[in-house]
């Protein structure tokens, strides 16, 4: 008795342990995503103040920099 008390709990973490460090599919996919989202707001908030540097004088440039504020705000943080 006392032996398969010791065998169980070993021949578990046998079969668990592996599969700890491991990331799912459905992980990897969503960090893909997350990456590409990332990025996405990197290049729209860099267009919206390249916009408002080059066109100084126009009414919308306001705008254009409240928006790649938001979009740098929004930006998760590390």
């Amino acid at each position: 008795m006392s032996r398969t008390l010791i065998l169980i709990p070993a021949l578990c973490a046998t079969l668990l342990l592996p599969s700890c460090g491991e990331k799912s599919e459905a992980e990897k996919a969503e960090e893909e995503r997350a990456g590409l989202r990332e990025e996405k707001r990197k290049k729209a908030a860099e267009l919206y103040r390249t916009i408002a540097k080059e066109y100084p004088d126009d009414p919308k440039v306001a705008e254009a920099k409240q928006k790649a504020a938001a979009l740098e705000a929004a930006a998760p943080k590390k």
